[in-house]
């Protein structure tokens, strides 16, 4: 068994050991919290320039992972750079960056030194002290439900402490403060002064045996040599870590029993991963059916779970350590069951990445999934550097041509090569990446992929008109002759370049398929009906577009209105090329304006009419009918609101835009955009906000209400829902505030989450009532200053805000008892 060694990485977090009573745990760090444990230079841009240097132990914060020219992984990072408070967003290779350091080697300790700190980010559950063996004993009898997770400490003071298990910190005054499990006095501890762990016997704890002048190390060394297991766990009980590692890797796959089973092997596991060996923590959290989370589970038996575990934790201690399973747990552990954020979908997607480049192929598959939440949560989608780099890895793991069973086929790799290849500039498409992007998907085809076929044969920028004809034609031959069809074969005509007079039979029965979908009022979207008369252009019968028109009007009625839109593609005044097909125009006004009423009609389909109440709008605005126009806008956004659809917003603040320029309608402007404001529309949402405090500021139709216009303005540049800000909206509320403060006001108390993000304070509950009061919110953002600002003041605001606040421990109130 590979032995994987971190010595004393406990000790760098906590500090000098001093009694627990007197210590308070360390503070819970965010998944977003990192470190670089090297001193080394910090870079613009992946592969870029060097804009600062970072100091060994350095904290940085996570904001997002990419990809390099060179298709390694990078973190996006959060830094200091030493220039007072000033930060920055730099970038370091992912494997440059880890949750936590390991401290320098730790000189050897003597016997019953062992160290016993809960590993970082968790805590020893302590039901309590007490003065003797049978009284902790019998404190151990009274809590049955957490006997296999159960460990006993003798402490500095001579008294002993009953373990129930480790818990997270991010959870643990969570869990004890509900839990109606455990004793009323119960705490969490960093275990600073446990002296010596109790041997846990069928009978209750007792203190270990020792012999006159034993040298534990000595010992193991003699147990190892002649594979005596007994004293291997005796130089354990006596205090040695890498002894207990020993011993929980002997029993790893023993089954149930006084010196076996999933509990003692996670019991002797974490005494080595709690005196910095690494492996045992790899034992005990790998070990099936293993006691991490039983004090956790017992302590919440019919309460509501806590999301932060102990797996979690350990997992990022190994996979800082490169230890594969251990990514995959910290991954698994991250956003489980939920959307994820971007730093979670970050930290997610780079643990899966080091597990897949450790050789875990089946986490490979998931890799550009795990991207796309990273895209997801990030608002826009791939870079080309980060195309290339998934297509490189879904090629490594893939099989063209044929494939045998539980082989991965290819798409995802040429569709990445693909968009690389269409979307990227020309800093990215240098002629290495080309060469590998271009030769991948030709050997595809020669293989015999009918997707590689199609899609080389829709780039004209990289293969000549010959080689794209002979790939068309190659890929309706393969699909063709497959008994079972590749996937692609059902769109085959939307899969190859349409202009090209091999796939005019794959178009035809694309164009079949797509128009049966538009006629049909349950369908699909209005897309198939675009696509339809996008297709039926490219066929270049000799009609013209007289079938696709007669198949639109027929899909243009009062009972199913997808096709009004494409119909009146068709009349509209100028033509138009899409996908390198001219769609021609008919200049006729009055067909044009009926389709788009049609389409655009009041009633329950108003919210899916697509795009063509806007065209109508805009139809009108152009002959004139400035009223009409608004009456169409404002059918639309109403018929939206009725809707409950919050993610396209644009219809209502078009709406109030058009409103605000006429000067009518304004008290129903406001609830438009009002709505606009609290939708999650991404590009219209803060906008919308910022129109709401124009009207409210400047009494536009009701009076004047400066509250509520200030409100609007502070969510219009710090927004709820969405990232994106209002710029202007931010200047807007800042003078707004300024002037208040100036003119001696008390302004209405904003929430605290734009505040923190305006003055980057923490958001520090215990903080709050020493903000309120007496200065206004206002004059404390205006005028507030750190009083000892440190390098990492911002992280650390609680206690440089407000430095009493904190509660005294618990566990002074056990050193009295």
């Amino acid at each position: 068994m590979t032995k994987i060694t971190l010595p004393a990485v406990i000790l760098l977090l906590v500090g000098v050991a001093v009694p627990a009573q007197s210590q308070d745990l360390a503070a819970h760090q965010p998944l977003e919290v990192r470190h670089v444990c090297a001193a080394q230079p910090i870079f613009a841009a992946p592969e870029g320039r060097q804009t600062g240097k970072l100091a060994a132990g350095d904290e940085v914060l996570l904001r997002d992972v990419t990809f390099g020219p060179g298709a390694a992984a990078w973190f996006a990072l959060d830094y200091a750079t030493g220039k007072g408070l000033e930060r920055a967003v730099g970038y370091l290779p992912v494997a440059e960056v880890t949750h936590f350091c390991p401290a320098p080697p730790a000189a050897p300790v003597g016997d019953g030194a062992a160290s016993y700190l809960a590993p970082p980010n968790t805590c020893h559950l302590v039901a309590g002290y007490e003065d003797t063996l049978e009284g902790l004993n019998d404190l151990a009898a009274s809590l049955p439900a957490f006997a296999p997770s159960a460990s006993g400490y003798r402490l500095d003071t001579g008294r002993y402490a009953l373990v129930l298990g480790l818990l997270s910190t991010g959870a643990s005054d969570r869990i004890i403060r509900l839990s109606d499990q455990l004793p009323q006095d119960s705490f969490c501890a960093s275990g600073a002064d446990f002296r010596a762990a109790l041997v846990h016997e069928a009978t209750g704890f007792t203190e270990v045996e020792r012999g006159r002048s034993q040298d534990t190390a000595t010992l193991l060394a003699e147990a190892r040599q002649v594979g005596d297991p007994a004293g291997v766990k005796h130089a354990c009980d006596l205090g040695l870590g890498p002894a207990c590692t020993a011993f929980a890797s002997h029993i790893y796959d023993t089954i149930e029993g006084p010196d076996g089973g999933p509990a003692v092997v996670t019991r002797y596991g974490l005494l080595g991963c709690m005196a910095g060996d690494l492996e045992g923590c790899r034992l005990a959290i790998n070990r099936q059916d293993n006691t991490l989370e039983l004090a956790r589970a017992q302590a919440l038996a019919g309460s509501a779970a806590a999301g932060d575990r102990v797996t979690t934790e350990l997992a990022k201690l190994l996979c800082d350590a490169q230890d594969r399973v251990g990514c995959v747990l910290q991954a698994r552990g991250t956003a489980a069951g939920g959307t994820p954020s971007l730093v979670e979908a970050a930290s997610n997607f780079a643990a899966n990445l080091n597990a897949c480049q450790q050789g875990i192929s089946w986490i490979c598959e998931a890799l550009e999934e795990g991207f796309s939440a990273v895209t997801t949560a990030r608002g826009n989608g791939p870079t080309a550097n980060e195309r290339f780099a998934l297509a490189g890895i879904e090629a490594e793991i893939c099989t063209q041509g044929p494939r045998g069973p539980n082989q991965r086929d290819c798409k995802a790799a040429y569709y990445l090569y693909r968009d690389f290849l269409t979307y990227g500039d020309s800093t990215a498409l240098d002629s290495a990446r080309v060469d590998q992007a271009s030769t991948f998907l030709t050997s595809g085809c020669a293989a015999g992929d009918p997707a590689a076929c199609g899609t080389l044969s829709k780039l004209p920028n990289f293969w000549p008109t010959v080689e794209r004809h002979a790939a068309a034609a190659r890929a309706i031959a393969l699909c063709d002759a497959q008994g079972t069809k590749d996937s692609i074969c059902d769109s085959l005509g939307a899969a190859v370049d349409p202009m090209l007079t091999q796939a005019r039979p794959a178009l035809r029965a694309r164009y079949d398929t797509l128009a049966q979908s538009c006629l049909t009022p349950d369908g699909e979207s209005s897309q198939d009906c675009i696509q339809a008369l996008h297709i039926y252009a490219a066929l270049g019968t000799p009609d013209g577009l007289d079938t696709v028109e007669a198949m639109l009007i027929a899909a243009c009625t009062p009972a199913n209105i997808k096709g009004c839109e494409p119909l009146s593609r068709i009349y509209a005044n100028d033509g138009y090329e899409a996908q390198g097909v001219t769609i021609p125009a008919r200049d006729d006004p009055e067909a044009y304006l009926a389709a788009l009423r049609l389409g655009c009609r009041s009633g329950r389909d108003q919210a899916d009419a697509g795009n063509t109440c806007a065209q109508l709008a805009d139809a009108m605005t152009e002959g004139g009918d400035d009223q009409g126009a608004l009456r169409v806008r404002a059918s639309a956004c109403e018929a939206l609101m009725a809707s409950g659809n919050d993610q396209d917003a644009s219809a209502c603040y078009d709406a109030v835009k058009l409103a605000l320029e006429q000067k009518t309608r304004l008290a129903e402007a406001l609830l438009w955009a009002d709505f606009v404001c609290d939708t999650a529309d991404v590009s219209v949402a803060p906008y919308g906000c910022k129109l709401a405090g124009n009207i409210l500021s400047q009494g536009l139709g009701q009076p004047a209400d400066p509250d509520r216009a200030l409100t609007a303005y502070q969510r219009g540049c710090f927004h709820h829902h969405v990232n994106t800000t209002d710029g202007e909206a931010c200047l807007i509320y800042g003078s707004m505030l300024i002037d208040s403060v100036r003119r001696g006001e008390t302004t209405a108390q904003p929430s605290l989450s734009p505040i923190a993000k305006m003055v980057k304070i923490p958001r520090h509950r215990s903080c709050y009532p020493r903000l309120r009061a007496p200065s206004t919110w206002a004059a404390w953002m205006v005028s507030y200053r750190p009083a000892r600002p440190t390098r990492n003041f911002w992280r650390s605001g609680a206690s440089a805000i407000c430095p009493t606040t904190r509660s005294p421990a618990r566990s002074a109130t056990h050193q009295a008892r």
